[in-house]
């Protein structure tokens, strides 16, 4: 799947508004991929009363948010690959996410090239949700 790049922009940007009180969503592979890092799947997520995985929060921030540096940038998961393109459960389309102040960058046209990964990771999420 693609991965949204702002061209380093939002690296180098660092305000993190993406990873405050974070509600990310996670595949079993973002899971995998993450213990393979050496952490406990308990400690940086919770299955949540809907059955999703989702990141945990720490004093209000995601897990792996360090001196607002993602600890596992590289190996971060994919929905937070997408962001700040989300998808909108409700209305069953992509959405930029307007606490992000870079959604300026973002064109119509790269919002619905990334709308069929999108859908696709969602449908991976609530098949992986009827089976764990």
């Amino acid at each position: 799947m693609k991965s949204l790049s702002l061209g380093g922009v939002c690296v180098d940007f660092t305000c993190a508004i993406c990873c405050k009180d974070t509600k990310m969503m996670l595949s079993l592979r973002d899971i995998e991929k993450i213990e393979k890092l050496g952490y406990k799947k308990n400690d940086f997520c919770f299955q949540d009363e809907d059955g999703f995985y989702k990141l945990h929060n720490v004093n209000g921030e995601c897990f792996f948010l360090v001196e607002n540096e993602c600890q596992i940038y590289s190996d971060r998961p994919q929905g937070c690959k997408f962001y700040p393109i989300v998808f909108d459960l409700d209305e069953n389309k992509a959405v930029l996410d307007d606490e992000c102040p870079l959604i300026t960058n973002i064109s119509n046209k790269t919002l619905q090239s990334f709308t069929k990964d999108l859908k696709k990771f969602v449908s991976d999420l609530l098949r992986e949700r009827e089976i764990v």
